[in-house]
């Protein structure tokens, strides 16, 4: 009776072993690539933001094609990109045997970015609605009465009219929506669980990135 007693606690301690083997996390360090986030950052708004010219009357011969420039970065990558800026985030991930090859060892690593924002309604949307109010925004800066963050947000610096700050509100909820969909997409082409927690230890690289876009285009 006691030896089967005794392996059945054996059993038990076993079981909970294991158990706790499945739920453990570990912390992981993921690379956070600041240059192909601003170059992601800046290829969107230009998709996104930058308003169609308008149409040339009938007859008239169209302007002749300027030549497309080069991305913001580089014009090419090699198989591992060599990161003129990085920064390293603890995240947490489930234990597991595969824990996966970085983003860049698939890569265009902005490219990859990009496409992965494309696929978050959200995002397109905060961009969509960013591109509505864009003249607003831009005639508020010229007038020194927003400023650009070092959050990415606006931030006011003069007296607004209440349409000015109703624009002025939903431009900074559009663009929180922007950052927080890119922290989330660095997470996620990382093969890591994009969980609340990781996410927010992203976000502000992800914010302090898209300050830097937005304070090299005024």
């Amino acid at each position: 009776m006691e030896i089967l007693k005794l392996a059945h606690l054996k059993f038990l301690l076993l079981a909970v072993s294991f158990y706790a083997a499945s739920c453990a996390t570990i912390t992981v360090n993921v690379y956070f690539p600041a240059e192909e986030v601003r170059e992601a950052y800046s290829s969107l708004e230009q998709e996104f933001l930058e308003q169609p010219p308008a149409e040339k009357p009938s007859g008239e011969a169209p302007p002749a094609a300027k030549p497309t420039p080069g991305p913001q970065s580089r014009d090419s990558y090699p198989d591992k990109p060599v990161l003129s800026e990085r920064k390293v985030i603890a995240l947490k991930k489930e234990i597991s045997l595969d824990f996966g090859e970085y983003a860049w060892a698939q890569g265009n690593i902005a490219q990859q970015i990009t496409e992965k924002i494309r696929s978050m309604p959200d995002m397109i949307q905060a961009y969509k609605r960013r591109s509505q109010r864009l003249a607003t925004i831009r005639q508020m800066v010229s007038q020194g009465l927003v400023a650009e963050g070092d959050q990415g947000l606006l931030v006011q610096s003069g007296s607004l009219t209440p349409e000015q700050i109703q624009a002025f509100n939903a431009e900074n909820a559009d663009r929180s929506v922007i950052i927080r969909g890119m922290a989330r997409a660095i997470v996620e082409i990382n093969n890591i669980e994009p969980t609340p927690e990781n996410i927010d230890k992203v976000l502000p690289e992800a914010a302090r990135q898209f300050a830097s876009v937005r304070r090299s285009e005024r």
